[in-house]
């Protein structure tokens, strides 16, 4: 017996302890792509458990209408713009979202996953498109040309030389005030626990009143749906940082 107490003595040697990281605040920055546009973000949050995030977030978001084709009309001097294109349209969003793990990362590596949610105010701005219109003289010879903004009445194919800068439409901007939502599935790959890097894939609506009409001949629409592809990286920071 005083010869095997010493093997037993080992067998009750648990070892050291893995010493387990508490992470209570986390910040990122995202850039993402839409089927409608694309744009970027940031997120600052609280993790008020293992398995719970609660976080504030802020977009910025370029919408792109489908029917807006590019093209270029017969002048000597025309560059491309999109016929019928009423306004460019931005989206800045403002809002709360919630995390939650459905599947955490092992000790060894691999890729945590989270659903989220969010949503709040969207604040529509509405650019209108200026463009480059031909003058004639009484002789129906061309003399150059002025900057007007954009009337499908009274401009079309034949006297549309081209757009003009994008920053003459500014001081005319429109706000069209809404809400947002936003869902979708995030997949935190990072090596490091104080590092994220994230996929985002997912699901977002906007909409704003009253309507915006980005095209002419076409309805104003009442919400614009998308999914979206975002990329997240950013910091995490323990209890005493």
């Amino acid at each position: 017996m005083l010869f095997l107490l010493p093997f037993w003595a080992i067998c009750q040697d648990v070892g050291e302890v893995e010493w387990k990281k508490v992470i209570v605040k986390e910040w990122s920055v995202n850039a993402f792509l839409t089927t409608n546009g694309g744009g970027v973000g940031f997120q600052h949050g609280r993790t008020p458990n293992y398995y719970d995030k609660h976080f504030w977030e802020l977009d910025f978001l370029y919408n792109f209408h489908y029917k807006a084709v590019r093209a270029r009309s017969y002048y000597a001097v025309s560059k491309s713009f999109a016929y019928g294109k009423m306004c460019d349209l931005f989206f800045l969003r403002g809002g709360y979202g919630y995390q939650r793990t459905i599947h955490q990362k092992p000790y060894w590596g691999g890729v945590r996953i989270r659903y989220t949610l969010s949503g709040g105010f969207s604040l529509g701005l509405a650019v209108p498109v200026y463009l480059n219109i031909a003058e004639f003289d009484n002789n129906g010879q061309y003399t150059g040309y002025s900057v007007e903004r954009y009337n499908p009445e009274n401009h079309n194919i034949d006297n549309i030389v081209c757009r003009a800068p994008f920053f003459k439409g500014i001081g005319s901007t429109q706000l069209r005030p809404g809400f947002y939502f936003k869902t979708g599935l995030n997949f935190d790959f990072s090596k490091d626990e104080y590092t994220i890097h994230a996929l985002e894939v997912g699901g977002s609506i906007d909409m704003v009143f009253p309507f915006v009409q980005q095209m002419a001949f076409n309805k104003a629409k009442p919400f614009y749906l998308c999914a979206y592809i975002a990329y997240h990286f950013g910091k995490r920071k323990g209890n005493y940082e």
